[in-house]
């Protein structure tokens, strides 16, 4: 049987993390039987804990022992191909390679940017060492991996699941107003740019003092900015701030909503933006990454402008009921066929366990 192994830094509610939930614990491949298993560099408030996976300690994702504990599980496990997800998973393939070249690896790219010098120096050392290099959209490939490293690339599709789509609009709800709730689930982080979103949901608030904000996800350092600026904006119980939800609960309840408001600095593929579309939800966000290519102004979304034009567009479809359903019924259509992410990575990894074994370096140390 062959062994997957894959390796995030912790836990969490985030896309990367849904996505790799998603991959069974085995399937049969076309070199034979596979077992699937993650890895957690830290353990770090799991939403939800599988037996199957390994969590390292309760310590810094920065913390020498992390790194020095998720490498020997690495090592031991003896996985046939080992995927690596995020920059702080990238030392552990670097020293993988240098200690036991032969096993496969890959790395797999999930934004469009290098967040900082650490995540570029890392990535661009582990790229020089992995058999492929996996991306979740075309702009991530394109902005972040050389021309010369794309012969060992490839796209994999970012949805996990297709969501069941909203109801239509019944019969007694076609002359009424579109109910102005909106919704964001992630990372409350500094890349989220969850300021501005706040900014042009207060402008929609000032045309419709009914509308709602919800802002669901773990905080990484943003949540007390953010609810000092709902202060600032004066916008009380308008906006919440529910925390992490684990995925099912989080579908279960965003189809409360109508309208899905992500403002982000960059994205690649932007998973909460995908799933939020396939259920129907219309997506008002910043046209960032991949986001343009399947998200299309005025025609399965809105992009953001300034908050007072974006606001006033929003409420346009809100007083306007067959506009807003044509709007996500298009949204959901956009999804509704596209490949899914277990598939497309059943079918990456089945690809790489059938070539020989891996000769990139000469020596192995075992």
């Amino acid at each position: 049987m062959h062994k997957v192994l894959h390796l995030i830094p912790y836990d969490t509610v985030g896309g990367v993390e849904t996505a790799v939930r998603s991959i069974p614990a085995e399937w049969d491949g076309r070199a034979g039987a596979v077992r699937f298993r993650r890895a957690y560099l830290v353990t770090h408030s799991a939403v939800e804990v599988f037996p199957e996976d390994w969590h390292g300690p309760t310590i810094s994702v920065n913390h020498p022992v992390a790194h020095w504990k998720l490498l020997r599980f690495a090592l031991k496990s003896r996985a046939d191909l080992v995927v690596v997800s995020l920059w702080r998973c990238c030392p552990t393939l670097i020293a993988l390679k240098a200690l036991r070249p032969r096993t496969k690896t890959v790395l797999f790219l999930h934004s469009a940017v290098d967040v900082h010098v650490f995540d570029r120096v890392l990535n661009r050392a582990a790229m020089l060492l992995a058999d492929e290099i996996w991306a979740d959209s075309t702009s991530t490939l394109e902005a972040r991996v050389p021309a010369a490293a794309r012969k060992r690339a490839r796209v994999l599709s970012f949805l996990t699941k297709r969501p069941p789509a909203l109801p239509g609009l019944s019969s007694t709800d076609q002359g009424r107003n579109i109910a102005p709730n909106f919704v964001y689930w992630g990372r409350l982080q500094s890349e989220k740019n969850l300021g501005q979103a706040l900014d042009v949901f207060a402008a929609i608030h000032r045309l419709l003092p009914d509308a709602r904000f919800d802002i669901i996800g773990p905080d990484r350092g943003s949540l007390a900015g953010l609810q000092a600026r709902v202060a600032e904006l004066e916008l009380g119980n308008a906006v919440r701030f529910p925390g992490a939800l684990p995925h099912d609960s989080l579908m279960a309840r965003a189809r409360d909503y109508r309208f899905y408001l992500q403002t982000s600095l960059f994205e690649g593929m932007a998973m909460s933006v995908i799933e939020a579309m396939g259920m129907g939800l219309v997506p008002v966000v910043t046209p960032v990454g991949e986001i343009p290519s399947y998200c299309h102004d005025g025609h399965t979304g809105i992009h953001v402008s300034t908050p007072e034009e974006t606001a006033q567009r929003v409420a346009a479809i809100i007083a306007d009921p067959a506009s807003w359903q044509e709007m996500s019924a298009r949204a959901a259509e956009r999804w509704a066929e596209a490949d899914l992410f277990q598939d497309d990575y059943r079918d990456a990894c089945d690809n790489l366990l059938s070539r020989p074994q891996s000769g990139r370096s000469s020596t192995c140390v075992d």
